[in-house]
């Protein structure tokens, strides 16, 4: 499964960037753009200039006139009356390139223009071939008289719009202005720094050169600007004044003569003349309100930052948000872009910059969704692994539940089918089936009925007095892994979407899982035992509350370390520290008794887990103040029976005399012996290891010894005994250790004829210290050896001949289990071996180590 790192991120990004310059390189977004440029023009709009006026050669001039074009004798009238009212300046939009055919014609002409104040004429240009361009300036009576001649090129776009103006263009050179900037120069208005953006600094020669485009703002629709009729002037309808003073763009108006385009303020078909559009091109100009084109390539950085932003947002914040989040950020270019065109007059084409941030969303939507839904295949493989699967017999499985329902529930009745098999149970139900629903169950009187859709669909039903109790059982039917795992996706009847399909198949996993943990939690909840679990690193991950009634100091949650400290009552920070060591690294187990006032617990440790990241430290405390209790009590009834018993025994055993038959005294000291064993075996049982304390084991062998030596001597019995030059301590009570080894050694010397020998051997192996007993008996039958160390358990084939019951061995078990150690009976080639084996102290190691 791939995951979405760094360097992926990284390669996202610049990915990302490379589709945005290539945008800018191609201009595959022009089109759009040019389009969001129209609509900055008609939303940002200033005030038509007054002093600004066209004289439109319009279809009313044609139809009192004459089709156009004009002769040079109107149009030099036509000049005349422009003269009679004063107006400052005129531009006049005509081609007069060509001679009339009455030279007297271009002669008025050129008087007339020479009347008026400012003149600019348009120079006509023909660039119909790549290779050559031709620049036809007017005739040269009126080029002698004219103030300026410019060029009125407008570029139009591949949609056929006209937006731009070159300022600057010509043949060879950009040297000639455009009508409306030559118009400027000759009013001594014009910009000192040209607006627009430079194209051709270096040009080919005979090729038409453009230079300074800029944007053309317009101030409105056609026929925004103060327009007369040419046919007015002729006739002197102008009122007296209306041109005192004012700029005159003189032009045809009328659609009909090819010298109208659409420009980005064009509605319902309305194009605009090119006398107007020269008229917007002045007045902007004059205003400073040109638009200037910014360079494209920086569309490069504007880029980089919003998408640096999405990449912020796509990981730190909700899906949800994602498109929103990618849509605002996309608009920020558009919004920059008005900015800009409004304040600034700057024009920032932004589609380059919007397009990769929604093309992100996309593309991490995209990679976010394959990464969700191999997940949810792998979680849902992972699933199928551990999930209770179907078994053949899952319909016997489901009766077996009914039947123990009816039988512990209020279930009156109940009926399933499947594989056109039906099963039922209780009282009757009735006849035709109660129709259930697919998702929920369906409550009809006292029936619930439910159908589980599948291959084979499941359609159970139940009867039952209170519908509350119900609802219940309902859920634990559907909480059934036998139910469930017939569930299957039905990918044409629920959802056709692998994701969608796969969540479905997931979240029904998630439900086992949900129930597994409420199981789990029930079974720690209702516990008898307080149970807590920790990690290799001893954080607390599990624990049910009667963990905090038993060890009220633990906190909530504490470490395993806490845990000990508040468990572990002994004062010796060595020893606990040993004690975990060996729980975590040696995984050995370990039972502490733990006292709190009259309470009185056993908590055991247990390590499961064979690497450390699996590992994990179980603790369980049970409760035992009444068992010790019992104990006490028994203990206490044995002492006082022995010490009742053994009184009048033993007054019996003094009054005996010599002459009385030998076997009342046997019979009073086997007695005598027996309630020595009860008594011993009373006390191991009452023994706990909170009462034990450091011991050297060499002297409580030879104490052992010693006492055994009569005895020995009687059946002229010798020892061979062979110690370690080693103390050897442990942690134990010397009393009930040296009662188990006399116990081993006496059998020894019992089970052994006379004059043979007992070999005592004490050694050291690691960290154990191990006594071994061997004696020249006849040895033991090989099936008592594992029952030897049970209570009242005797080796029959020498029962006969040794007295005893049988409590001997038994009270060695439980010393030496008590002592944490082992004890094991084997059979040697002359005899018998007892091994004991005692775990020595932490400091006894250590001294031995070092």
């Amino acid at each position: 499964m791939r995951r979405i790192t760094l360097p992926r991120a990284a390669g996202f990004f610049f990915l990302l960037l490379l589709f945005c310059l290539v945008l800018v390189y191609t201009q595959w977004p022009l089109k759009v753009d040019r389009l969001l440029y129209d609509s900055w023009v008609r939303l940002d709009q200033s005030s038509v200039p007054d002093d600004v006026v066209i004289v439109g050669i319009d279809a009313d001039s044609i139809r009192d006139i004459g089709r156009w074009p004009w002769p040079r004798a109107q149009l030099a009238q036509l000049m005349e009356k422009l003269a009679t009212h004063d107006i400052r300046a005129a531009a006049i939009d005509v081609y007069l390139t060509e001679k009339a055919p009455v030279p007297e014609d271009d002669k008025r002409l050129a008087a007339a223009i020479a009347s008026l104040p400012l003149t600019v004429l348009p120079v006509v240009i023909d660039s119909s071939t790549d290779q050559f361009a031709r620049e036809y300036v007017p005739v040269n009576d009126i080029t002698r008289v004219v103030s300026m001649m410019g060029h009125v090129e407008l570029p139009i776009d591949d949609d056929g719009i006209v937006r731009r103006v070159f300022l600057k263009a010509g043949v060879k050179h950009a040297h000639w202005s455009t009508l409306s900037l030559a118009l400027l120069e000759v009013l001594e208005s014009a910009p000192e720094q040209l607006p627009g953006y430079a194209l051709n600094p270096k040009a080919r020669s005979d090729v038409w050169v453009e230079d300074y485009e800029a944007w053309i703002p317009f101030y409105g629709e056609s026929g925004t600007f103060t327009r007369i009729s040419a046919g007015q002037i002729l006739r002197d309808e102008v009122p007296v004044g209306a041109l005192t003073d004012r700029i005159v763009f003189v032009g045809v108006t009328t659609k009909g003569l090819q010298d109208v385009v659409p420009t980005a303020v064009s509605i319902l078909n309305s194009p605009m003349p090119g006398v107007e559009i020269h008229a917007n091109i002045f007045a902007s100009l004059r205003s400073g309100l040109m638009v200037e084109r910014v360079n494209p390539y920086i569309s490069i950085p504007v880029c980089f930052v919003l998408l640096f932003f999405m990449l912020f947002v796509y990981s730190r914040y909700s899906p949800e948000w994602g498109l929103l989040n990618a849509a605002a950020a996309s608009l920020i270019p558009i919004i920059v872009s008005y900015a800009l065109y409004h304040y600034a007059r700057l024009w920032f084409a932004p589609l380059a910059s919007s397009l990769p941030v929604l093309v992100s969303y996309l593309l991490w939507s995209r990679h976010r969704l394959l990464f969700v839904i191999r997940f949810l295949e792998r979680e849902r493989s992972n699933f199928d692994v551990g999930e209770v699967r179907r078994q053949v017999n899952e319909d016997e499985a489901l009766v077996d539940f009914f039947e123990s329902a009816c039988r512990h529930l209020p279930v009156k009745a109940w009926r399933f089918s499947h594989n056109k098999s039906i099963y039922a149970g209780g009282e009757q139900l009735p006849d035709r089936r109660v129709a259930g629903g697919d998702d929920a169950w369906a409550l009809r009187g006292d029936i619930y009925a439910r159908r589980y859709p599948g291959k084979q669909a499941l359609h159970i039903e139940f009867q039952i007095d209170d519908a509350a109790e119900g609802v219940e059982i309902a859920e634990l039917i559907d909480s059934l892994s036998r139910i469930r795992s017939r569930e299957k996706t039905i990918f044409f009847s629920d959802s056709i979407e692998r994701l969608q399909s796969n969540a479905l198949v997931l979240s029904s996993q998630l439900d086992w899982l949900r129930s597994v943990k409420a199981f789990s939690d029930s079974m720690l909840a209702g516990s008898p035992a307080g149970f807590a679990v920790w990690n290799a690193a001893g954080e607390c991950i599990r624990a049910n509350e009667l963990v905090y009634q038993f060890v009220p100091e633990f906190t909530q949650n504490g470490e395993l370390r806490e845990f000990i400290y508040c468990i572990e009552q002994s004062e010796d920070a060595d020893s606990r520290s040993q004690y975990m060591r060996k729980l975590l690294n040696d995984r050995e187990k370990w039972q502490v008794t733990y006292r709190r006032g009259e309470q009185e617990s056993i908590v055991n440790f247990r390590t499961v887990g064979e690497r450390l990241s699996t590992r994990l430290v179980c603790a369980s405390i049970v409760d035992v103040s009444d068992i010790r209790t019992s104990e006490r009590a028994r203990a206490e009834m044995v002492d006082y029976l022995s010490h009742d018993l053994r009184s009048p025994l033993i007054s019996a055993l003094c009054l005996l005399e010599k002459d009385d038959d030998p076997r009342i005294e046997q019979n009073i000291n086997n007695s005598l012996a027996m309630m020595d064993n009860l008594l011993h075996v009373a006390r191991a049982d009452s023994l706990s290891d909170t009462q034990f304390q450091p011991l050297l084991l060499n002297a409580v062998l030879d104490n052992s010894l010693d006492q055994l030596l009569p005895q020995a001597l009687s059946s002229n019995i010798s020892f061979d005994v062979d110690t370690i030059d080693e103390d050897l301590w442990i942690n134990g009570d010397a009393a009930s250790l040296e009662r188990a080894i006399i116990n081993i050694m006496g059998n020894a010397i019992k089970y052994s004829p006379e004059d043979t020998t007992v070999t005592v051997r004490l050694d050291r192996q690691n960290t154990m210290a191990v006594l071994t007993v061997d004696d020249q008996g006849a040895g033991i039958a090989p099936d008592m050896l594992d029952k030897l160390f049970t209570r009242f358990r005797r080796d029959k084939s020498t029962a006969g001949e040794f007295k005893g019951i049988g409590l001997g061995l038994a009270l060695v078990s439980r010393v030496v289990n008590l002592h944490s150690g082992n004890v094991a009976a084997s059979n040697i080639d002359n005899g018998t071996r007892i091994t004991l084996e005692l775990p020595l102290e932490a400091k006894a190691i250590d001294l031995a180590a070092g």
